[in-house]
């Protein structure tokens, strides 16, 4: 189950970027994990995602376009 925080939200509104964007990048897109951190980052079409994974849950902390700042 994805499971968005509010900064997750209004960063996508924001941004005009679709959630099944956001959640095809975690399914189908690059990943890696940070190091010293239990935060992942998926990139895919242009878009990056940050977020982090309990049991079944993932928690999509922010999503932005890849390469900009965040």
């Amino acid at each position: 189950m994805f499971i968005y925080t509010k900064h997750a939200i209004e960063k996508i509104d924001t941004l005009g970027i679709e959630k099944r964007d956001v959640e095809n990048a975690i399914r189908k897109g690059m990943k890696w994990k940070e190091s010293n951190s239990e935060k992942w980052h998926a990139q895919m079409a242009g878009i990056e995602v940050v977020f982090m994974k309990q049991e079944r849950n993932i928690f999509i902390i922010t999503a932005y376009f890849a390469g900009r700042s965040k």
